[in-house]
């Protein structure tokens, strides 16, 4: 019975761990791309300017509704340079959610909104 009870948290909005209301531009190079769910990550390099890197984590919508959006598992790779629109996180951990993508060598852009219904800001 205590388990009935407890509340349950297995899926929340992204204003949960995310500034919804501050969208910022991340340039770099991706590192990785893990295309599981519940949310596809995306690895990014990102120099500071004082010349370090920081290692981002940015995650975007599940995999299986990335695809069914069109959102080709091969439109972003390991080495590619890009810039993406994310919503950082609350904590100031190097993590983000993701609202759009381009490929610097292309100038492609993908929108993956984490936001409800995929609204855009």
């Amino acid at each position: 019975m205590a388990i009935l009870a407890t509340p349950v948290f297995a899926h929340h909005t992204i204003s949960w761990y995310y500034d919804v209301d501050k969208l910022v531009t991340l340039k770099g190079s991706v590192t990785e791309i893990d295309w599981v769910n519940p949310h596809i990550l995306f690895h990014l390099d990102v120099a500071k300017p004082d010349g370090s890197v920081v290692n981002w984590t940015v995650e975007t919508r599940a995999a299986y509704i990335m695809k069914r959006r069109g959102f080709a598992q091969d439109f972003a790779k390991p080495g590619d340079a890009v810039s993406m629109a994310v919503f950082v996180s609350k904590d100031g951990a190097p993590k983000a959610a993701m609202q759009s993508i381009t490929l610097s060598s292309t100038g492609a852009t993908e929108t993956v909104s984490m936001l409800p219904n995929g609204l855009l800001r």
